[in-house]
Order: structure tokens, then C-alpha cells, then sequence
């Protein structure tokens, strides 16, 4: 395909009714899940899912465009723009300014020691806590009832939601024979 027509296609390409017929689109999915069995919201889901990747991807490669017209617009410079479509979307773009890190393997310790006092006025310290893989294991060994009352206040319990992912290019357990 030559840049003329591929030129050609993407002008062609109508935002408006593509956004009316993908909000139609996912209202209808949307309502027929409700009160839908659990193995075809399991079907929907692995197609949303497959979609979504393939919108990310798009939508990736669309962004590093509208990064690029906005570094150019501002100069490379730190700050914001706003860039239109040619109907109703837009992108605002902000540049911000770079940051300093330390790369994981450096010596701090090193450096401390060769900047002694100074090292302060250069790097900040941090510190955190949390609660070893162990904890609970080892507040039942305590024996000081005070000492464990004082280190389960210390620590919630958060219960993680289950990860959910989907797939449409794999056989279900059922063909595999493993249900």
C-alpha cells in the first residue's frame, strides 16, 4: 500500500460514527451480560479482553505520534499542550521535567563513605518497613502477650483480589480433556 492510500484510508476513516458504533456496541454487550451464565460472560470477557490488547497497541503507537508533535511544539522544553483533531478529540501532552535516580547496583555505601557529613546535603534517605514474609509465623512464637498485642496492631491483613485474564487462541479445558 502506497502512503497515498494509506493516506487516503485513514481520512476516510469516520471518528464519529466509529465511536457511536463501538459505544452501541459495548451498551448491548453490556446489557445482555446481565443475567447471563457464567461460561458465555467467560466467552465476552476473552473477546473484550483480545480487543483491549489490540486497542492498547493502537492506541500506543497513536501516542508516541502526539509525543512527538508535542516535544517539537514545546522545543523539547518542559511543560503542556493541548493538540486537536480534526473533529471533536484532542490530547493534552505534558512534558515533565526529568528526574534523578540512583541505578540499581551502585555502591551507596561506598559513596557514603567517601562523602562522610556531605553525603546529606546530596541524597535523601528513605526508609520503609513491612512486615516480614514470616510475620505471623513468628508473633505466635512471642510469648509476651503485650509484645504480640503490639505487633498485630502494627499490621492489616489485605486480602489481594483474584487476577482474572482471558484467552481466545487456546483450547478450554474441556477440549484439553482436563475438566
Amino acid at each position: 500500500m502506497s502512503q497515498a492510500d494509506a493516506n487516503d484510508k485513514t481520512q476516510s476513516f469516520d471518528t464519529q460514527v466509529a465511536h457511536k458504533v463501538l459505544l452501541e456496541g459495548l451498551d448491548t454487550i453490556q446489557s445482555s451480560m446481565e443475567g447471563a451464565d457464567l461460561d458465555r460472560k467467560i466467552e465476552v470477557g476473552s473477546v473484550l479482553w483480545e480487543l483491549g490488547d489490540r486497542v492498547k497497541k493502537v492506541l500506543d503507537s497513536i501516542k508516541e505520534d502526539v509525543r512527538q508533535a508535542a516535544v517539537k511544539e514545546l522545543g523539547g522544553m518542559v511543560g503542556h499542550t493541548k493538540l486537536d483533531g480534526d473533529d471533536m478529540g484532542s490530547a493534552t501532552v505534558t512534558i515533565l521535567p526529568a528526574s534523578l535516580k540512583i541505578p540499581k547496583g551502585k555502591d551507596i555505601e561506598g559513596i557514603k563513605q567517601a562523602l562522610g557529613s556531605k553525603f546529606s546535603l546530596f541524597f535523601e534517605e528513605t526508609v520503609t518497613h513491612k512486615p516480614h514474609k514470616e510475620f505471623e509465623k513468628r508473633v505466635e512464637q512471642v510469648n509476651d502477650a503485650l509484645e504480640q498485642k503490639i505487633l498485630l496492631d502494627a499490621v492489616e491483613r489485605q486480602e489481594m483480589t483474584p487476577r482474572v485474564s482471558f484467552r481466545r487462541d487456546r483450547l478450554s479445558r474441556r477440549e484439553d480433556g482436563n475438566d
